[in-house]
C-alpha cells in the first residue's frame, strides 16, 4: 500500500502542537471536553493510526519503551487488588495515554530537526505559562498566600514545569540564530521570573541545577552563548536577593521553614511508609495513595483536597509496591544508560534534564504527569538518533 506523506505531516503538526500545550494544559480548557492537550493528543493518535494504515512503517521499540509499557501495564493490573478501584481505573487510563504519547514521539520525531522542534515547542509553551504567572502577579491574583502561578496550576507544579524548559532553551539556542536565539533566551528569563513568583524552594534549586548545562558545555559554546547563560543564571540569583517581590524573596530565602516537618510532608511520608508495609509487593493500587494513608491522616482540612505523596518514588512504592518501583526505577536507569551513550552535547542536556527532574520530584507526585513521560520520550528517540539518523 502506498504511503501517504500528507497524513504523516498532519500527525507531526498535531504532535508539535500537543507538546506546545503541555506546559500550560491546566490553564486552558475546552468546555465539555477537557484540556486542549487532551483533544490534540486524541487527534494525533487518530491521524497516526491512519498514517500507519496507509503504509507507514512501524519503528522497532527499544528497552526504555518496553519498560514504560510494562510499568503502565502493571499500574493497570493493580486494579484487581486496589483499595480504591475507581482511582486506580482513572490512573491506569492516564498511564496508558502517557505511554501512547511516548510512542507517538518515538514514531514521529525520528530526525534531529523534529526532536529540536519538540524541544522548542515545550519552551514556547513554558513561556506562555510563565507569562500567565507574571500577569497573575501584576493583577495580584494569588494562588496561595503570597504565591503566584498560571491559572489552574499549583505553584510547585508550575515552577518545575517551567524549570525543565531552561536547559532545553539553552540547548536549542546553540542551533539558532538571530531573533530565534533571542526569543529562546527571553523564554529563560521568563522562566526565571515565574519560578521566583511561585515561591517554590525545590524548583528554585532545580532551576539553578538547570544552568549547569552552561558549565558542562562551556568549552564548546561561543562566547555570546556563555555570556547569555551566565547572565540568565545571574538574573535568577539577583531576582532571589533583590528583584523579586519582597514576599517571594522572604519565602525563598527562608529554607529553615522547610526544616522539621517540611510543611507537613514528613508526616505524609511516614504515613505512606506505614501504608506500604500493608501492601509491600503489589501495592495498594495506582492512584490509591490518598485512601492508603487515610487511617493515619484522616481527611485533609481543606474541602475537596486529598493527601498526595509529595514524592514521586514514595508514591510509586505505595501504589505499585516493590514491583512497581522496580519497573519505574528500571525506566529511569535505562534513560541514564541511554544518555551516557549519546554524543557529548546531547549527553550534557539529558543528564541536566534528569537532574532537574529528580530534584523537583523529590517533593512532587509526578509519575503520571506529561512532562515526565515527555522527558523519557525525548531521551529514547535522541538515543536512537545517536546510532542512525532517520526521517
Amino acid at each position: 500500500m502506498k504511503r501517504e506523506p500528507g497524513l504523516d505531516r498532519a500527525a507531526w503538526v498535531l504532535l508539535f502542537l500537543f507538546v506546545f500545550t503541555v506546559p500550560f494544559e491546566k490553564t486552558f480548557f475546552i468546555s465539555g471536553f477537557g484540556t486542549a492537550s487532551r483533544l490534540l493528543g486524541i487527534l494525533t493518535f487518530l491521524l497516526a493510526g491512519l498514517a500507519f494504515a496507509a503504509g507507514r512503517s512501524l519503528r522497532t521499540p527499544n528497552l526504555l519503551l518496553a519498560l514504560s509499557a510494562a510499568f503502565a501495564s502493571w499500574m493497570a493490573l493493580t486494579w484487581f487488588w486496589s483499595i480504591a478501584p475507581d482511582a486506580t481505573w482513572t490512573r491506569a487510563a492516564t498511564c496508558a495515554q502517557l505511554f501512547v504519547m511516548m510512542w507517538l514521539v518515538w514514531e514521529f520525531a525520528r530526525a534531529q530537526h523534529r526532536q529540536t522542534a519538540l524541544m522548542s515547542a515545550y519552551v514556547a509553551g513554558a513561556a506562555v505559562s510563565s507569562l500567565a504567572t507574571i500577569v497573575r502577579f501584576a493583577q495580584n491574583q494569588q494562588t496561595y498566600y503570597r504565591r503566584y502561578a498560571a491559572y489552574g496550576f499549583d505553584p510547585n507544579d508550575l515552577a518545575l514545569t517551567v524549570a525543565l524548559s531552561i536547559p532545553l532553551a539553552l540547548y536549542v539556542s546553540h542551533r539558532s540564530r538571530g531573533l530565534a536565539r533571542w526569543a529562546l533566551w527571553g523564554a529563560v528569563a521568563l522562566a526565571d521570573a515565574a519560578v521566583l513568583l511561585t515561591g517554590s524552594r525545590t524548583a528554585l534549586v532545580a532551576s539553578f541545577a538547570a544552568f549547569t548545562f552552561v558549565a558542562l558545555r562551556w568549552r564548546s559554546t561561543a562566547p555570546v552563548e556563555r555570556a547569555a547563560g551566565v547572565a540568565l543564571a545571574g538574573l535568577l540569583l539577583i531576582g532571589l536577593v533583590r528583584l523579586a517581590p519582597a514576599a517571594s524573596r522572604e519565602r525563598l530565602a527562608d529554607f529553615q521553614a522547610q526544616a522539621g516537618t517540611l510543611h507537613g510532608r514528613t508526616r505524609i511520608w511516614k504515613a505512606g511508609l506505614k501504608a506500604w508495609k500493608q501492601h509491600p509487593i503489589a501495592g495498594a493500587g495506582a492512584g490509591a495513595y490518598p485512601a492508603a494513608v487515610k487511617p493515619w491522616l484522616g481527611v485533609p482540612p481543606i474541602p475537596g483536597h486529598e493527601y498526595v505523596a509529595h514524592n514521586t518514588f514514595l508514591s510509586v512504592l505505595v501504589e505499585g509496591g516493590i514491583a512497581g518501583l522496580a519497573l519505574f526505577g528500571a525506566m529511569l536507569a535505562a534513560a541514564v544508560v541511554f544518555t551516557w551513550m549519546m554524543a557529548p552535547r546531547d549527553r550534557a542536556l539529558w543528564f541536566v534534564m534528569l537532574a532537574v527532574w529528580s530534584t523537583g520530584v523529590a517533593t512532587l507526585t509526578w509519575e503520571y504527569r506529561k512532562p515526565t513521560w515527555l522527558l523519557l520520550a525525548l531521551i529514547t528517540t535522541s538515543w536512537a538518533r545517536a546510532f542512525r539518523e532517520e526521517t
